[in-house]
């Protein structure tokens, strides 16, 4: 047998990754930590879900979510057509998986789609890799070691500080299916960074269900602020950027350290759902009577070119039309750079899924649909004002059909966000910082050329 044959037969692992970044995070540690037990030649690969071409695999392992109901739509289709290539073609092998949708209704999938090789909960790596492995189970220190290998080339990582919530939101199922908020170690956290870095990370993105939660749970003075400095210490050309953080957590010592440490993006993601008190404490959140124009006043005095993003949930059951009015309000008074949001969907196992008062699925959506018009006026005037300013972009990657190179400043998070269009210049490349001057603004988008 030739050398290109071993190759082609060689057994293969594949991962396919759906919802969260966090779920990005928890499939990379997963093929980090595989690489240390599978025989030296197994090859690992990230895969799209509807991949095509796809390598021999001994098994794929399909991350899944489970937190609105086109999450769990889009996790069933995908487990149903991985089943059907095993069954049809017999590539993958075997089909596993893992994650949300497992852990909150792995029992009735494993009736419904006998296909599957096995089901997975959030808490149950160790058992995955002695799955995949056939191999005994990993012991303690295997868990623990700080391995995280990457499944694609993309400039950015998402660092998974913590897990799990100790929130009581009734629109959300998180805390049954994730379990209590717990901080992963500072130790492990520096040393997946400082690997991500040395594989070619130029931005960590942190995130966890409420990153500025950070370390309660661990410490008795060891939070997200002192977690930032020394993230900002480790050696290396790269940002660092918060997202998930609820206004409650906002302190003074993470201002600080937003504003001191040049590694730190301006940028902060904070989820408020909404903004009427009324609505707030119906939906439990924390913090409901919190004045965030005064929070993001403080912020925006500290950090002169910060850049926000929230998220707002519309049509929550008891919401009336004054408290639709308030939430817009307090947009235009904000003006959020970024914004996204949802629509109000009863989830099965959460208090808001049979709560009195349900708004009409019409007048959701115009509130939706107000909401976003009155977003999208504010984002295109955000980026109209940066018409001929420069600044530092991470590029990319290529972009044949536009032309241009994808790249993103500091106020723009990976996934979520707008891009920077860089148009062509021979000093280009994926995962380099390239100084850039922003030359014309559209809705959510902004090019640039790189300035010499």
């Amino acid at each position: 047998m030739n050398n290109t044959a071993r190759i082609h037969t060689a057994p293969a692992i594949g991962l396919v990754v759906l919802g969260c970044d966090k779920n990005t995070a928890d499939a990379e540690r997963l093929a980090g930590m595989l690489s240390g037990r599978l025989p030296a030649r197994t090859a690992i690969h990230g895969l799209a879900p509807d991949a095509d071409n796809i390598p021999r695999l001994d098994a794929v392992v399909i991350y899944t979510c489970a937190f609105i109901h086109d999450a769990k739509e889009e996790s069933v289709e995908t487990i149903l057509a991985w089943c059907a290539r095993k069954t049809e073609t017999g590539n993958p092998r075997r089909v596993y998986v893992a994650g949300c949708l497992s852990q909150r209704h792995g029992e009735a999938l494993t009736e419904e789609i006998p296909e599957v090789d096995g089901f997975f909960g959030v808490s149950d790596i160790t058992t995955l890799v002695e799955t995949l492995c056939d191999a005994p189970r990993p012991t303690e220190m295997d868990i623990a070691a700080p391995v995280r290998r990457r499944l694609d080339d993309k400039p950015h990582a998402f660092l998974k500080i913590a897990d799990g919530c100790n929130h009581a939101c009734a629109f959300c199922v998180i805390p049954h299916i994730k379990g209590p908020f717990h901080s992963t170690p500072r130790e492990t956290l520096l040393a997946d960074a400082r690997e991500l870095v040395k594989q070619g990370a130029r931005e960590l993105t942190l995130v966890a269900q409420d990153t500025t939660a950070y370390g309660r749970d661990l410490y008795p003075d060891y939070r997200l602020p002192e977690l930032l400095r020394d993230l900002c210490a480790l050696p290396g050309d790269f940002w660092v950027r918060c997202l998930y953080c609820y206004p409650g957590g906002v302190t003074d010592a993470l201002i600080e350290q937003m504003a001191t440490q040049p590694k730190i993006a301006p940028y902060l993601d904070m989820p408020l759902q909404h903004v009427s008190p009324s609505v707030l404490h119906a939906m439990k959140r924390p913090a409901p009577e919190q004045d965030i124009v005064a929070l993001v006043a403080r912020l925006r005095a500290a950090l002169p070119n910060l850049a926000l993003r929230t998220t707002m949930l519309v049509g929550f059951p008891g919401e009336s039309g004054a408290d639709h009015r308030m939430m817009l309000d307090a947009v235009r008074e904000i003006a959020f750079e970024w914004l996204g949001a949802f629509i109000f969907c009863p989830e099965e196992g959460a208090p808001a899924a049979t709560m009195a008062a349900p708004v009409p699925e019409a007048i959701a959506r115009k509130r939706f649909e107000a909401l976003m018009e009155l977003q999208a006026e504010i984002t295109a005037r955000f980026n109209k004002s940066r018409e001929g300013q420069q600044t530092r972009a991470l590029v990319e990657n290529y972009d044949p059909d536009l032309n241009a190179w994808t790249a993103r400043s500091v106020a723009e998070a990976p996934d979520v966000d707008g891009a920077v269009l860089i148009y062509p210049h021979p000093s280009l490349k994926q995962g380099a910082f390239a100084d850039v001057e922003f030359i014309n603004a559209s809705l959510y988008d902004i090019t640039a050329r790189v300035v010499e």
